[in-house]
C-alpha cells in the first residue's frame, strides 16, 4: 500500500492525541504500526468534549468554549512523535474550535507523507459527533502546518536554560494574578480557574518573564501529555504584556507558530522568556521549575478573534450551500524558485522577481515569437507567463469579452499544438479579473471570463495551466506592477506549483477555497424575493425557469410575471406554464424577447406596465456548445456568450436605475470548479459571477447561483450519457432534486453575498485514494491531498510493477490497466466487455472521454502523457 490507515477499536494511551486514552494494545504490534506510519500517511483520531475534558469549560472567549490553539499544537507535537518528526516547523491556526455545550467533536489529526525535502504536511480536522454516519460528518479544517525531523545535532538537549530565577536584574511587573486576569476578563477572555496559572510577571529591557503552575486538577494528568494545553496556553497570556502594538482592547489568540520543539514532557511548574519576534509575535523559551528546556517557540504570531467568527464557527452549515473564499497562502521555500521563464506581452514586475529568486529569463511579444525563438535554437523555458490584454473595445463590454477570450484561447491551442512545450507550465496572467473577498469590485470585467476559460482547460490538461490575479501597485515610480515582495512569493509559488490558482492581494498571495455557507438564525427562507411589482424571468422556455416562475408565485407570492424568451408564446410547454401560473393566482404576460439584443431588451422593459413596475430580475437563459479547447472556435465560443454575457449587461445597464429589489443570475459552478469539455460555457458564467460580484460591490441587489447539477434534466442537461453522469460522480458532483434546489434558492437570497454555488459535493468519490482532491475542496474534503506532478518520468508503482515481471508479461499488464480505466471513462461495471481489438472510437469515445482517458492513464502511470495521444 502507498497510502495505509490504521483504525483502533480500543483507545490507546500512545497513539491517543487527545490524552483520553485509558486502554492498551500489544506495544509490539503498535511498534510495527509505527515503523510503517514512518513513510506513509498517518490519520490519528479522538474526541473532545467538555465531560471529558472538563477543564476545557475554563476556557470561554467571547462566550464560547474555544478550544486553545495550544491544544492544537500539542496534538501536532504527539503526531510528530508518532512519524520520527520532532519539530514543528509551521502549523497555522485557520479557524477556530468551538465545542458545543452538550455532546463533542471527533478530532482528526492527519500526517501526509514525507516531500522531497522531508517535510511532511500535517493537518487538525474536527467535525460534531452527531452526524448519522460517516458520509455525512462535515470535517472542519483548524490547522495546517509542516512536521520535520530534528537534525541529530540539536535532537538532543537544546533550548534555553533558566537556571537563576528570578533573572537577575528583572523587574516585578506582575504579582496579582487576581488583577491581571481582571483585564483580561474585560476583553472578552473567560477564563476559569483551571487556565489562571500565570504566578508572577517580571520585565528586563526588551524580555518578559512569567512563572507558571498548573493547576492542582490537571496537574496529576501532566505527565499524559507532551505539555499539557493548560500550561501551555497559560504560558502565553503573559505575551499581552509584549505582543501587541495595536488596539489593546481587541481580542488577540495563537495564529502562526513557527520552529516548535518540545525538549521536555510532564512539567506542571515552568519558567518562561518572551521577547519580540516582530510587530505582533513573540519567541518563547519555557523551562521546567530546575531551569531545564522544557518547549522552545522560535515564532508565535497572534491575531484578533471576532465574535462574528465565532459564531461562524460553532453554528452549522447548508450541506450543499458553498461560497468562494481567499485564504493567505504560505510562503514556498526560496529553495523551490528559480528556473528558466520566457515572459510574453507586458511584464507586470514578474521578471525581476525572477532574477532575484536565482532564475532567468527572456522577454517575447506574443507566443508565435516564442515558438520561433525554439525554432532557433532557443532552450525550452520552464514556465512561460502570458499577461491576459486589457481590452477595451471602446467601451462595449461584451466585445471586450469577446476579444479577450479570443486573445487566451489563441494562446492556449497554440500552447496545446507545440510538442516542445509539452513540459512546460503556462501562466495566464490577469488584473482585477477575480473579487478575493467578500465585498471587493471586480475591476475586470472583461477579463473575467478567461479564469472560467482556464479553469476548464486545467480541468482537462492537468499540471500544465496556471492562474494569476493581480491587483496593480501604481507606484509613480514603478509604474502598474506587483510590488516587489509580493511578485517574490508569487514566483516561489507559481514554481512550487502546489496551487493552481493565485492572486495577489495588497503584497498577499491568496489561494481560492471553497466553504459551505453558515446557516443564519432567523432563517430567511421565508423572506418573499420582492414585496411587489413584475419580476422578469429570461430564458422561460427552459425547464428551470419554469420551475422556479412556479416556485415564485406558490412561495414568494409574486403577483405579476413576464416570461422572456426567443420563441415567446410559441415555445414547446409555454401555454400549459402560463396555465399552471394563472391558475396559481398570477398575472403572466409572455414576451418573444432575444435578450442578446439590446434593443429588444430595451422595448421589452419599456412594456412593463407603471402600476406593477419591474422589481426583479431572475436571468436564467443559455445555450452550450460543448467540446474540448482544441476543438473550440471563436464562433462557437460567441454563440454561448450571449445569451449569458451580452443579455446579463444589457439586463444590469438598462435596469441600473429602477430600483430592483432582485437581481439573480443562474450560473454554473463549472464557472468556479472548471467542467472537462465546457471551457465556453464555464467562461459565459464566469462573467455572471464577476457581474453579481461588481453589483454586489456597488450597493445593487444581486446573486449570481453557480449552480451544480439538477437531477431533473434540463435543456443543457438533457443530453447528458450514463457516461457523462458517472464521471461527474467520480469528480464529486452529484445532481440536487427540484425541492434541494428550490430550497437552495431560497436561503441563497439571505446569504448576503454576491455569490454562492448551490452544488452536491460527495466528499466520497475522493476517498478511494484514486481522485486527487481539487485545490478549491481542500476545505471541504479532509484527507489526503496530491499535485499532479509535472516532468515526472514515470519511475513509480507501474514501472516497478513492470520490471518485476518476464518481458513477455509486460504488454499484458499495460493492456490490463488500459482497458481497466477504458470500462471506467465509458461506465462499464468492469473490463470484460472492452474488446481489446477495437478502435477507441468504435468502443464510443468522444474528444471528452478521451482527454479523461488520457488524464486517468496518466495518473496511474505517473507519466505526463502528450495532448495528441
Amino acid at each position: 500500500f502507498q497510502r495505509q490507515r490504521y483504525w483502533l477499536d480500543a483507545p490507546i494511551q500512545a497513539v491517543d492525541a487527545t490524552g483520553i486514552g485509558q486502554g492498551h494494545v500489544d506495544h509490539s504490534l503498535l511498534s510495527a504500526m509505527l515503523k510503517s506510519a514512518a513513510h506513509n500517511s498517518v490519520h490519528l483520531t479522538g474526541r473532545l468534549s467538555l465531560e471529558t475534558h472538563p477543564w476545557l469549560a475554563d476556557h470561554r472567549v467571547l462566550g464560547s468554549v474555544l478550544v486553545p490553539g495550544a491544544a492544537l499544537v500539542e496534538l501536532v507535537i504527539r503526531a510528530g512523535d508518532q512519524v520520527g518528526c520532532g519539530r514543528v516547523e509551521e502549523l497555522t491556526l485557520e479557524a477556530p474550535l468551538v465545542l458545543p455545550e452538550r455532546g463533542g467533536v471527533q478530532v482528526q489529526v492527519v500526517v501526509e507523507e514525507p516531500d522531497a525535502a522531508g517535510l511532511r504536511p500535517v493537518a487538525v480536522y474536527s467535525c460534531l459527533e452527531d452526524a448519522e454516519s460517516a458520509d455525512d460528518a462535515m470535517w472542519n479544517c483548524h490547522a495546517r502546518g509542516l512536521l520535520a525531523v530534528e537534525e541529530p545535532s540539536s535532537a538532543v538537549g537544546g533550548g534555553v536554560v533558566l537556571e537563576q530565577w528570578p533573572p537577575v536584574g528583572a523587574e516585578v511587573v506582575m504579582s496579582d494574578p487576581e488583577g491581571f486576569y481582571a483585564g483580561f476578563v474585560e476583553r472578552g477572555f473567560g477564563y476559569g480557574p483551571a487556565f489562571r496559572g500565570v504566578e508572577a510577571v517580571w520585565r528586563r529591557g526588551e524580555e518578559v518573564f512569567a512563572q507558571v503552575r498548573l493547576p492542582q486538577e490537571c496537574a496529576a494528568e501532566a505527565e499524559r501529555f507532551g505539555v499539557h494545553p493548560v500550561l501551555l496556553d497559560s504560558v502565553l497570556h503573559a505575551v499581552a504584556l509584549i505582543a501587541s502594538d495595536g488596539d489593546e482592547e481587541a481580542v488577540r489568540v495563537p495564529f502562526a507558530w513557527s520552529g516548535v520543539r518540545l525538549h521536555a514532557s510532564g512539567a506542571s511548574v515552568v519558567r518562561v522568556r518572551l521577547t519580540r519576534a516582530g510587530s505582533d509575535a513573540v519567541a518563547l523559551d519555557v523551562a521546567d521549575a530546575a531551569g531545564q528546556p522544557v518547549v522552545s517557540i522560535e515564532s508565535l504570531a497572534l491575531r484578533p478573534l471576532s465574535a462574528e467568527q465565532l459564531q461562524v464557527a460553532q453554528t452549522s452549515r447548508y450541506d450543499s450551500l458553498f461560497q468562494l473564499d481567499w485564504q493567505p497562502l504560505e510562503s514556498p521555500r526560496a529553495s523551490a524558485a528559480g528556473g528558466s521563464w520566457a515572459l510574453v506581452g507586458p511584464d507586470v514586475g514578474l521578471g525581476e522577481a525572477v532574477v532575484r529568486e536565482g532564475g532567468s529569463y527572456a522577454r517575447y511579444q506574443d507566443v508565435s515569437a516564442l515558438i520561433s525563438a525554439l525554432d532557433e535554437g532557443e532552450t525550452v523555458p520552464e514556465r512561460v507567463v502570458v499577461s491576459c490584454p486589457a481590452t477595451g473595445a471602446d467601451g462595449d463590454m461584451a466585445a471586450g469579452v469577446r476579444e479577450s477570450l479570443a486573445t487566451v484561447l489563441s494562446v492556449v491551442q497554440r500552447w496545446l499544438g507545440e510538442e516542445r512545450l509539452f513540459g512546460s507550465r503556462l501562466v495566464v496572467a490577469t488584473c482585477g479579473a477575480v473579487a478575493a473577498e467578500a465585498d471587493e469590485d471586480v475591476a475586470g470585467l472583461v477579463q473575467a471570463p478567461v479564469w472560467g476559460l482556464l479553469r476548464s482547460v486545467q480541468t482537462e490538461n492537468p499540471g500544465r495551466f496556471l492562474l494569476l490575479d493581480h491587483d496593480l501597485d501604481h507606484d509613480p515610480e514603478r509604474g502598474s506592477e506587483i510590488s516587489p515582495a509580493a511578485a517574490d512569493a508569487a514566483v516561489r509559488a507559481l514554481v512550487a506549483g502546489e496551487e493552481p490558482q493565485l492572486a495577489v492581494r495588497g503584497g498577499i498571495i491568496l489561494v481560492p477555497r471553497l466553504s459551505r455557507v453558515t446557516k443564519s438564525a432567523p432563517s430567511q427562507a421565508s423572506t418573499p424575493l420582492v414585496s411587489g411589482g413584475t419580476v422578469l424571468v429570461t430564458g422561460a422556455s427552459g425547464v428551470l425557469a419554469g420551475v422556479v416562475a412556479r416556485h415564485l408565485v406558490a412561495e414568494h407570492g409574486v403577483e405579476h410575471l413576464l416570461l422572456a424568451s426567443r420563441r415567446g408564446p410559441d415555445a414547446p410547454g409555454a401555454a400549459e406554464l402560463v396555465a399552471d401560473l394563472e391558475a396559481a393566482g398570477a398575472s403572466v404576460t409572455v414576451a418573444a424577447c432575444d435578450v442578446a439584443d439590446r434593443d429588444a431588451v430595451r422595448e421589452l422593459l419599456a412594456g412593463v406596465p407603471a402600476e406593477v413596475p419591474l422589481r426583479g430580475v431572475v436571468h436564467t437563459a443559455g445555450v452550450v456548445d460543448d467540446g474540448v479547447v482544441e476543438g473550440l472556435s471563436d464562433e462557437r465560443v460567441r454563440r454561448v456568450l450571449a445569451p449569458k454575457v451580452d443579455a446579463a449587461w444589457h439586463l444590469h445597464e438598462l435596469t441600473r436605475d429602477m430600483g430592483l429589489e432582485a437581481f439573480v443570475l443562474y450560473s454554473s459552478a463549472a464557472a468556479t470548479l472548471g467542467a472537462g469539455g465546457q471551457g465556453s460555457y464555464a467562461a459565459a458564467n464566469a462573467f455572471l459571477d464577476a457581474l453579481a460580484q461588481h453589483r454586489h460591490a456597488h450597493g445593487l441587489p444581486a446573486l449570481s447561483l453557480g449552480w451544480g447539477l439538477w437531477a431533473q434534466a434540463s435543456g443543457i442537461t438533457q443530453n447528458l450519457s450514463e457516461a457523462d453522469l458517472a464521471r461527474m460522480a467520480r469528480g464529486g458532483t452529484t445532481g440536487l432534486s427540484t425541492e434541494e434546489g428550490l430550497a437552495l434558492f431560497d436561503v441563497a437570497q439571505g446569504v448576503g453575498r454576491g455569490v454562492v454555488l448551490p452544488v452536491r459535493v460527495d466528499v466520497g468519490a475522493f476517498r478511494g485514494g484514486g481522485v486527487s482532491v481539487p485545490a478549491l475542496l481542500r476545505n471541504v474534503v479532509r484527507g489526503v491531498v496530491r499535485r499532479v506532478a509535472v516532468g515526472r518520468d514515470g519511475s513509480g508503482v507501474w514501472r516497478d510493477r513492470l520490471a518485476g515481471v518476464a518481458p513477455r508479461e509486460r504488454e499484458r499488464l499495460l493492456l490490463e490497466l488500459v482497458r481497466s480505466q477504458v470500462a471506467v471513462v465509458l461506465g462499464h461495471a468492469d473490463s470484460a466487455g472492452v474488446d481489446a481489438d477495437r478502435a477507441l472510437k468504435d468502443l464510443g469515445f468522444d474528444s471528452l472521454t478521451a482527454v479523461e482517458l488520457r488524464n486517468q492513464l496518466g495518473a496511474a502511470t505517473e507519466l505526463r502523457l502528450p495532448t495528441t495521444l
